[in-house]
């Protein structure tokens, strides 16, 4: 690690881990070790674990615990007694990840897996982490911070994927199943009230029509307070109102399903979602005091950007056809278009002066389709699919430079035509091992259109400058610094093999190789002006992925104890560089991006869950990761022209050292119904949130302490729950921006986690 992860609260090398690994792995095979020798003819006793089975992501039903992938299953009850409110939320329970809302807005996610992800939500770029809503892949961050309501389970894929389903990615997968309506008539009401006037109201239904027609419906109408609020300042507020709500919640969302069996093999099932997220602006604290004193609360603001005209409106529609085409063979065909709209008015100082600000819009949609082919025979089993995707992600914004009255305008499109075939097959050697293999050939078209100007004059909001053919009256045109339109393709084939072992009934070991990759395309912030080889486009980000995994069951099946161990081998690193320079004259925010690093990443992951008795459970959840910037090529700022390696003086944003969750659960008889209670502490260890250099935004390890108190009635219908969250009310930053020296470091700001909540809520279930 470099000196900058050096004072970590839980600092660790890999050559301290690897022998405890290797004894762990050791203990477990031995035929005289206890927890390997587990069997039992009782019945099962009570408290003991639920035996998870899954349509898993080798797309075939299996028990979890016999699955040779790194992969973890949350299910309704644990999203629900873990008071999970969206995606973020998921972080929490599964090692080694990051997931939150990215910098200025809500519902923007930002997602790592393995310290690999996606920070920059600007349109064009290929996510490091895929986002799937019942098998649909969703293209962009915008919006894909989904909430959770009516879901059946939520499964988050760790590694690169590719060779299983759906879209390519480099780092893992996010799979949202929403519930299942095939069955009984059902319906749930969820009322949900808290700290900042929070009032969240869930409601969820389906019935069969006929014996082969079943309809189903889902809504949520989210809303809270501002954790922060604009405050008074020494200037008016024209588009503000004092007072005004920033950090707040004001989300509806809906599902609609159809689904339709078709004799006693074959179902279709058509679905609908919407999503309007009117929430305000989020609230950001200033990281430094050289414009003044910094305001003491971390979420309100004084700005002069409108915060309440955020928008983001998503939707989409999908049809999904499953059949059995025989006793061996089964087939699911998908195909699906998704909509998004987003308006956003990001404040870069908060300083109620236009110094850097940032309108911007964004506009996208897409087309995929998708057809799996899964077999199963004694010996193999295994999928063959292919994929399609088609989509056209635009987007336009201004950069507002006051002090020098100048306003830049970014904006273009990128058209992706994506199609891959697929396939993974497992042999079942014997009762003990198995081989499987699989590969994917992935060819992506795109063509981009990359407009960036610079005008004399600045904008005051609501006023934008989205169109270089509608410019508002009083601005005049500097300079043309990007104006393209060109096309690439890009080819990549990714194998996978694994192996994996049965030590007896209660342990799987497994052994993994997998190559993943990212696809290239081009920057469309990119300046040609400064940079002309930016026309050209970056290249794909590859990975050597390799894992051994023991996953364990013991105890007459009260523990499971699951570890992996991975390196991971990045090449042609898609690395962003930006800074404030001259560019003909005129002050310009810069960027380029080019293949100019590696990487490799490597660390322990545990997950572990004992049932000690009818009472109490017990959950460790534990992720350990080094990860290093091997190559960084740059210019020499004091030889232009000359290349170097930067790579001693920069680390990876969002990827701690340590993550881990601790939790202890307790189940109880009370008044004839059951009594449930949860206390939890989360911890991140030291993690970059801004640059890849020492940042502003570098926060320090924190823990953060939860807890839950529920009852529910003797006959299941209703639940009633306490939920606390943050109770030591910790300040920790989750994302922001520094852009250095530039005016006097103006644009050192932070966005932070929620404050200390609670809440009560009530849940009826018919």
């Amino acid at each position: 690690m470099h000196t900058a992860n050096t004072q970590s609260g839980l600092s660790w090398t890999w050559g301290r881990l690897l022998p405890a690994l290797v004894l762990v792995l050791a203990a477990f095979a031995s035929p005289t070790t206890a927890m390997a020798q587990v069997e039992s003819d009782d019945e099962e006793r009570a408290g003991e674990l639920e035996e998870i089975i899954v349509t898993s992501a080798r797309r075939r039903e299996e028990n979890i615990q016999d699955v040779p992938i790194a992969i973890s299953y949350l299910s309704a009850d644990l999203l629900q007694d873990y008071d999970m409110m969206d995606l973020g939320d998921v972080s929490n329970i599964v090692p080694n990840s990051v997931i939150s809302a990215g910098r200025a807005t809500n519902s923007t996610i930002i997602a790592y897996i393995r310290g690999v992800g996606q920070n920059d939500p600007l349109w064009g770029f290929e996510p490091g982490v895929g986002v799937y809503l019942d098998d649909v892949f969703i293209a962009r961050p915008q919006g894909a911070l989904l909430d959770i309501y009516d879901v059946k389970s939520i499964e988050v894929l760790r590694g690169p994927q590719g060779t299983l389903y759906g879209k390519n990615t480099l780092a893992g997968a996010i799979k949202y199943n929403s519930r299942d309506i095939v069955g009984d008539p059902y319906a749930r009401v969820i009322a949900e009230v808290g700290s900042y006037s929070r009032v969240d109201l869930k409601a969820a239904g389906s019935m069969p029509v006929t014996d082969s027609f079943y309809l189903g419906g889902a809504v949520a109408y989210l809303s809270r307070n501002g954790y922060g609020e604009v405050v008074e300042s020494d200037t008016p507020n024209v588009y503000n109102e004092i007072g005004e709500d920033v950090s707040n919640k004001d989300l509806l969302a809906g599902r609609l399903n159809a689904t339709f069996l078709i004799g006693d093999t074959s179902r279709l099932r058509f679905a609908f979602d919407y999503t309007q997220d009117d929430s305000n602006a989020r609230g950001s604290k200033r990281l430094n005091s050289n414009w003044g004193p910094p305001l003491d609360s971390r979420y309100d603001v004084r700005s002069d950007m409108p915060v309440g005209m955020e928008s983001v409106t998503n939707w989409g529609i999908s049809g999904i056809f499953d059949s059995e085409l025989s006793d061996i063979w089964s087939m699911k065909l998908i195909a699906a278009y998704r909509k998004h709209e987003a308006d956003t008015w990001i404040d870069f100082e908060t300083l109620k002066q236009p110094i850097l600000q940032v309108p911007g819009q964004y506009n996208d949609d897409q087309f995929t389709a998708e057809a799996q082919f899964n077999f199963q025979t004694d010996n193999w089993a295994g999928v063959i699919g292919a994929f399609y995707f088609d989509g056209t992600a635009c987007g336009s914004y201004d950069a507002v430079l006051g002090l020098v009255n100048l306003t830049g305008l970014t904006s273009g499109c990128v058209d992706t035509e994506s199609i891959s075939i697929y396939g993974d097959a497992t042999w079942s050697i014997n009762d003990q091992w198995n081989l499987s293999f699989g590969g994917r050939w992935n060819q992506d078209d795109k063509t981009a259109n990359v407009f960036v100007a610079q005008y004399l004059g600045t904008l005051l909001p609501p006023q934008t400058l989205f169109d270089p053919n509608n410019v508002p009256p009083g601005f005049t045109l500097l300079a043309v610094q990007t104006d393209y339109t060109n096309s690439n393709t890009y080819d990549d084939f990714t194998p996978r093999l694994s192996v994996d072992y049965m030590i007896n009934d209660n342990a799987m070991a497994y052994f993994t190789y997998s190559n993943g990759f990212k696809s290239g395309g081009f920057d469309m912030r990119g300046n040609q002006t400064a940079f002309p080889d930016t026309v050209n486009g970056y290249d794909s980000e590859t990975v050597d992925n390799y894992e051994i995994g023991l996953k364990t069951m013991a105890l007459d099946g009260d523990l499971t104890f699951n570890v992996t161990a991975f390196y991971s081998d990045y090449s042609d690193v898609q690395i962003t560089t930006q800074a404030f320079v001259v560019v003909a004259g005129n002050p310009t925010n810069v960027t380029d991006v080019q293949n100019a690093g590696k990487q490799i990443n490597k660390g322990v992951e545990i997950e572990s869950v004992w049932r000690a008795n009818e009472v109490v459970q017990l959950t460790a959840i534990m992720g350990f990761l080094n990860a290093d910037i091997t190559e960084f090529l740059s210019s020499d700022p004091a030889n232009p022209g000359v290349i170097i390696d930067i790579s001693d003086t920069v680390d990876p944003i969002f990827s701690p050292d340590f993550t881990g969750l601790f939790s202890a659960e307790f189940f109880w008889g009370m008044g004839g119904g059951e009594g449930y209670g949860r206390v939890s502490y989360v911890y991140t260890d030291d993690i970059k949130t801004m640059n890849l250099t020492p940042s502003v935004g570098d926060q320090p390890a924190y823990g953060l302490l939860d807890a839950s108190i529920a009852w529910t009635t003797p006959n299941g219908d209703w639940r009633f729950a306490l939920n606390g969250n943050n109770l030591t009310n910790k300040e920790y930053l989750q994302a922001g921006y520094d852009f250095g020296a530039t005016f006097n470091y103006v644009s050192q700001i932070g966005y932070f986690g929620p404050p200390r909540t609670f809440s009560i809520s009530a849940t009826y279930t018919y």
